[in-house]
C-alpha cells in the first residue's frame, strides 16, 4: 500500500474505529473495498484533497484499494454517515494553546456557543446547521450537533457541563435556555434581544428595562439586580450593559436598516433603542464586576473566527453532494478532519 497524505491523521483515529465500521454498516460485504482501513484512507483523501468522485474512482485504483466506478464510490460514502459521526464523536480534544485566565474566572470552562448554516448547491438549497462550543482559553472543541435548519439556536442542542461559562449571542438568550445552564451547575453571559423574556424586580414586580438602561454609558459598564420565573420559581440574576459609542451608532444603524431591508420586515422603535445597548444576562457573582464581563462577552468572536476558518480553509460550507445522507457524510467528515488537525496541533508547540 502506498502511502498518502492522510496517514498522519489516520494514526489519530480513536480506538476501536475499524469494529464500529461494521457495526455501522460502512462495510456489509467484503467486495470492492475490504477493510476499514481502506475505506478511511479513500474518504479521507476525498475530504481533503478537493477531487471528483471520478478522481476518487482512479485514486481507488492506483492506490490498490479497489476497482470502483464514480456511483459506486458515492454511494459507499453516503452509507458511512453513521459510522463518521461515531468517530468524531470519540475525538478527544487537545488544548492547542494555554491562556490565562481572567480574574476571577479560574476553574470555569469557558465556552463561545454559536450556530452556523450551510447551503446546500442547486436548486432545493436546503439548509443545514452546526451548533459549536468552543474552549477559547484552549481554542478546542468541547462539542458540537449537526442538524437540519429545523432545528433553532438554543442552549439544549448542547450537553453543558458543570462548571462551564457560556458565551453566547441573543439567539440563545431565552429562559429555557438559562435554565439548562442553571440546572447543570454551568453559569452564562448571554446577550439579551428586546422582548426576550419578563424581567422582575424582588418583588415580583416586572421592570421596563428600557428605562433602566437610560443611564448607562460607554464609559464603563453598569450592572443591576433582576429576577426571572422560571420552574423553580423567583430566580436572581444581574444585568450587564454598556452603550454602543457614539460614533459606531451610525454604521449600526445602516446594518439594522440592511438586515430589516433583507429580512423584508421592520422592528419596533423600543427594539431598536435596545440595539444602541451591549444588554448581557449572568448568574456571576459581584465579584466579578460589570467592567470585566461586558470584557469578557467580547470573547464570543472567537466562535465566530473559528467558523470562518472551518470554511475557508477546511471548506466546510462547500457541500457538493445532493442526498442527505452523502450531505451529513460530507460535514462529518469535514469536522472530523478539522479535529483530527486540532490534535495535530496540539501536539507540537509553535508561535501559532
Amino acid at each position: 500500500m502506498q502511502k498518502t497524505n492522510v496517514d498522519e491523521l489516520i494514526k489519530r483515529l480513536p480506538e476501536g474505529y475499524e469494529q464500529a465500521c461494521f457495526e455501522k454498516k460502512a462495510i456489509e460485504l467484503v467486495r470492492e473495498i475490504k477493510t476499514p482501513l481502506d475505506l478511511i484512507r479513500l474518504l479521507l483523501i476525498y475530504l481533503t484533497g478537493g477531487h471528483s468522485q471520478l478522481e476518487m474512482s482512479v485514486i481507488a485504483s492506483q492506490l490498490g484499494i479497489a476497482n470502483i466506478s464514480d456511483v459506486a464510490f458515492l454511494k459507499k460514502f453516503a452509507k458511512c454517515k453513521d459510522w463518521l459521526a461515531w468517530i468524531v464523536s470519540r475525538i478527544v480534544p487537545k488544548p492547542i494553546v494555554e491562556y490565562d485566565y481572567p480574574k476571577g474566572l479560574e476553574g470555569f470552562t469557558i465556552a463561545a456557543i454559536d450556530g452556523s448554516d450551510v447551503t446546500e448547491k442547486g436548486r432545493s438549497k436546503r439548509v443545514f446547521r452546526l451548533h459549536y462550543a468552543i474552549d477559547i482559553m484552549k481554542m478546542c472543541c468541547l462539542s458540537f450537533k449537526l442538524t437540519t435548519q429545523k432545528t433553532g439556536e438554543t442552549l439544549l442542542n448542547f450537553n453543558v457541563q458543570e462548571n462551564w461559562l457560556i458565551l453566547a449571542d441573543r439567539a440563545y438568550g431565552t429562559l429555557t435556555g438559562i435554565e439548562h445552564c442553571l440546572n447543570a451547575g454551568a453559569n452564562f453571559v448571554i446577550r439579551l434581544r428586546y422582548g426576550a423574556f419578563k424581567l422582575y424586580d424582588h418583588n415580583g414586580v416586572e421592570i421596563n428595562l428600557l428605562k433602566k438602561l437610560q443611564n448607562v454609558t460607554s464609559d464603563m459598564a453598569s450592572g443591576f439586580d433582576v429576577y426571572v420565573k422560571l420552574s423553580t420559581g423567583l430566580t436572581k440574576l444581574r444585568i450587564c450593559a454598556t452603550k454602543i459609542p457614539n460614533d459606531k451608532l451610525e454604521a449600526l444603524e445602516k446594518r439594522n436598516k440592511r438586515k430589516a431591508s433583507r429580512k423584508q420586515r421592520s422592528s419596533s422603535e423600543e427594539a431598536l433603542l435596545m440595539t444602541q445597548y451591549v444588554v448581557l444576562i449572568t448568574a456571576l457573582p459581584y465579584k466579578i464586576s460589570a467592567n470585566e464581563i461586558t470584557s469578557l462577552y467580547r470573547f464570543r468572536w472567537q466562535v465566530e473566527i473559528y467558523f470562518k476558518r472551518l470554511k475557508s480553509i477546511i471548506d466546510f460550507g462547500n457541500v457538493p453532494l445532493r442526498r442527505e445522507d452523502s450531505i451529513f457524510t460530507w460535514l462529518n467528515g469535514k469536522l472530523l478532519v478539522a479535529l483530527l488537525i486540532e490534535q495535530m496541533i496540539g501536539e507540537v508547540s509553535f508561535f501559532p
